[in-house]
């Protein structure tokens, strides 16, 4: 009877299930929110669009009643 092996080979499996599901996160949050450097914000966003700015390395909102970027504090980005 060897439980060690199964609880090792239980514990890659949970490690590799990890992390597939955080890479999927990852892809799924890069594709819905948009990210990329302050000088790869998106041309023509619409009110609300949410884009992760990677030079700021936080969330950042557009704002179309100011016409500008905002943080999460409402400051401009």
């Amino acid at each position: 009877m060897s439980l060690p092996p199964l609880v090792k080979e239980s514990e890659r499996d949970q490690k590799e299930w990890n992390r597939k599901a955080r890479d999927a996160i990852n892809r799924l949050t890069r594709f819905a929110l948009g990210t990329g450097a302050t000088t790869e914000r998106p041309q023509g966003p619409t009110d609300g669009q949410v884009f992760y700015d990677r030079t700021l390395k936080q969330p950042i909102w557009w704002n179309s009643e100011d016409a500008e970027w905002k943080d999460a504090t409402g400051t401009a980005a």
